[in-house]
C-alpha cells in the first residue's frame, strides 16, 4: 500500500504584536510563542508536516478576518510544499497545551470527506482530508477558528469531535490561563512540558510584580472539597465539564450556562441574563447576588463582554490588557467602568469569585478540582 502525505499543519506564531514588556499581554504572548515552537515539534514527531503561520490582517480589510487570512496562506504553503498535500489542518498558538500524543494521534487522521477536531462547536485545533480545493473554500467564510468545522460541515464534510477527550478543550489565550497550565504542571499524569515553557512558567512575572498564580485558589479548593459548601459557575461551561463536577467535586454545584459556542454561531448577536442584570442593576450588584448563592463562584466574564458589545469578536470588547488585569483582580489598570466595577467587586467579596475565559470554565475547572484534591 503506497504511505499517506503527511498531514500538512499551520501552527500559529503570534509574535509580539507590539505589547509592551512586562503587562499582561506580553507574558500571554510569550507563552503563546513557546506553546507553539512545543506543539510544532511535537506534530512533527507525530508525522505531520508543519508551516509556521503568522496572523496577519488584509491591507484592503477594515479588520481581520480568519478564514480569508487562512485560506490565503495555506494555498501559498500548499505551493511551496511542491509535492502531494492530501490533508491540512491548523492549531492556534495556545492549542493543545496539554493533550498528549494519543490525542495529536487521532487528530492527525481524518479519511477523505472529514474534519477532525479538537471541538466542532469552537475549534482550536482541526485537520481536514479529501477536497482541499473545496475545504479552503468553506474555510475562508469562517469569521473565526472557532467556527472552522461548522463553515466545513455546512460543505458537506463529516466531522469527528474530539471534544470529549481528556484535555482536548484546554486552551491559552491570557495569562490565567498560563497560570492554569502552571498548575496542571503540578498534578499527576500531566505529559511533562517542554522546559522552555516550564521554565517560563515559574519565572513569568505580571504587573505589580504577580505570579502565575490562580487567584483564591486555597479558598476554592477548600470549597470544592466540603461537602457543605456550594459553588457556583456561569459562562460557557461545556456539559462534560458539569457532569465531571457533579462526580469530583464535594460540593454541591449551581451553573448559570450560556453562550457555548459564540464564536462560531453565524450572524448571532450573544445574549446572557447574568449581563442584563449588570446592565439593569450594575455590576457590583451582580457579583453581590451571585455571591450571595454560593461559597464560591468563578464566572466566565468573556460571555458579558460579548453582550455587551452586542458582538462575539474581541476586538468589540474591553482592550486586551484590561480583560487580562480583570482576571488578576487587578483593578487600577483597567479603565471600562463597567469591567473595573465588576473586577472591583469580586476582589472585595468575602467569598472567592475568579473571573476568567472559556479555558477557566472548562479544562481549567478540571485542573483546580484535581489540585484541590491534592492540596496544592
Amino acid at each position: 500500500m503506497a504511505k499517506r502525505p503527511a498531514p500538512l499543519i499551520g501552527v500559529v506564531n503570534p509574535g509580539d504584536r507590539g505589547a509592551p514588556f512586562g503587562s499582561y499581554a506580553a507574558a500571554a504572548l510569550t507563552g503563546q510563542s513557546l506553546l507553539a515552537a512545543e506543539l510544532t515539534g511535537r506534530l512533527g514527531a507525530a508525522g505531520a508536516a508543519v508551516a509556521r503561520l503568522v496572523p496577519r490582517a488584509d491591507p484592503d480589510e477594515d479588520t481581520f478576518h480568519w478564514g480569508r487570512w487562512f485560506a490565503a496562506a495555506m494555498h501559498q504553503v500548499i505551493e511551496a510544499a511542491g509535492g502531494p498535500v492530501d490533508a491540512i489542518g491548523y492549531a492556534g498558538a495556545g492549542a493543545l497545551a496539554l493533550a498528549g500524543d494519543a490525542l495529536l494521534d487521532d487528530l492527525l487522521s481524518p479519511i477523505a470527506g472529514e474534519v477532525v477536531a479538537n471541538n466542532r462547536f469552537s475549534a482550536d485545533a482541526f485537520v481536514v482530508a479529501g477536497d482541499l480545493d473545496g475545504a479552503l473554500v468553506a474555510l475562508a467564510a469562517a469569521d473565526s477558528d472557532n467556527a472552522a468545522v461548522r463553515r466545513l460541515e455546512d460543505a458537506g464534510l463529516r466531522s469527528r469531535d474530539l471534544r470529549e477527550r481528556p484535555w482536548s478543550r484546554f486552551d491559552v489565550d491570557t495569562p490565567l490561563d498560563l497560570a492554569l497550565l502552571r498548575l496542571a504542571t503540578r498534578l499527576p499524569g500531566i505529559r511533562a512540558l517542554d522546559p522552555a515553557v516550564t521554565g517560563f512558567l515559574e519565572m513569568a512575572t505580571l504587573p505589580g510584580g504577580r505570579r502565575l498564580e490562580v487567584p483564591r485558589l486555597a479558598e476554592l479548593g477548600a470549597v470544592v472539597r466540603d461537602r457543605e459548601a456550594e459553588l457556583l459557575v456561569a459562562g460557557r461551561v461545556p456539559a462534560a465539564m458539569l457532569a465531571h463536577l457533579e462526580t469530583e467535586t464535594a460540593c454541591r454545584v449551581r451553573a448559570v450556562v450560556e453562550e457555548r459556542g459564540m464564536r462560531s454561531a453565524r450572524d448571532a448577536r450573544p445574549q446572557s441574563l447574568l449581563a442584563d442584570w449588570a446592565e439593569r442593576l450594575g455590576p457590583a450588584d451582580l457579583v453581590a447576588e451571585l455571591a450571595s448563592l454560593a461559597d464560591a463562584v468563578v464566572l466566565d466574564t468573556r460571555v458579558l463582554m460579548a453582550a455587551h458589545a452586542g458582538s462575539a469578536d474581541a476586538t468589540a470588547w474591553p482592550a486586551e490588557e484590561e480583560r487580562f488585569a480583570s482576571d488578576f483582580g487587578d483593578a487600577d489598570r483597567i479603565a471600562t467602568p463597567w469591567l473595573r466595577e465588576l473586577t472591583e467587586a469580586a476582589a472585595a467579596e468575602s467569598v472567592p469569585v475568579v473571573l476568567g475565559g472559556h479555558a477557566l470554565v472548562s479544562d481549567g475547572l478540571r485542573v483546580v478540582v484535581e489540585a484541590a484534591w491534592l492540596g496544592r
